[in-house]
């Protein structure tokens, strides 16, 4: 091999082992914006943002993926936020995006329902299959489980269609999803669920 062509492969192999170690260097020493939430953002199909009234700069912000489940919201522990760390402001979102106003109250509701998420995996051999006519029908569950030391009713919602079907020729199944505890009053909702097929 020519001494020129194998020092440019040399070359080129250095640069982008030394770009790798840069960018891993920089990643330490500047922590990312969103360390949490970063593979998240790309998922988000709908932002719901709340804007400070008097400036109309971004407070808080909501991300749903394609089937309106929350992924992740921001300012939250570690993690800054997007838009809250943008310069746009009220009227820029209005110009720029498709919008639509929601009340303080239903932003609220959203918000604290992703603290009161948790992930939640069971096995069930006693619960009742139930069916909607949403969407042209939907199969979902409901059973009673133990959780924190008290015996209360769920509602199993699955994430796809498949999984309602299979559930039919079942006698025992294990399920995984995102558990909803709204009270002792109420029932349990365990969301974004999938079958677990060993």
């Amino acid at each position: 091999m020519p001494k020129s062509e194998y020092k440019t492969q040399a070359d080129g192999k250095f640069k982008r082992n030394f770009k790798k170690a840069l960018i891993g260097i920089l990643s330490t020493i500047i922590p990312k914006a969103n360390p949490d939430f970063e593979e998240k953002i790309d998922f988000v199909e709908t932002w719901i943002v709340e804007l400070d009234n008097e400036t109309g700069i971004p407070k808080r912000e909501i991300g749903m993926d394609k089937d309106g489940r929350i992924i992740l919201k921001m300012p939250y522990k570690k993690n800054y936020g997007f838009w809250t760390d943008s310069n746009l402001v009220f009227t820029d979102f209005k110009n720029e995006f498709d919008t639509s106003e929601i009340t303080k109250d239903t932003f609220e509701n959203y918000w604290n329902l992703f603290e009161k998420t948790e992930d939640f995996e069971i096995e069930l051999t006693d619960y009742k299959i139930q069916s909607t006519g949403a969407d042209g029908g939907h199969k979902y569950l409901k059973s009673k489980v133990d959780f924190k030391e008290q015996k209360r009713e769920i509602i199993i919602l699955f994430t796809n269609k498949k999984d309602e079907q299979r559930i039919l020729d079942l006698n025992k199944i294990r399920v995984r999803g995102k558990i909803v505890d709204d009270g002792i009053e109420q029932p349990l909702t365990l969301y974004e669920t999938k079958l677990i097929t060993e």
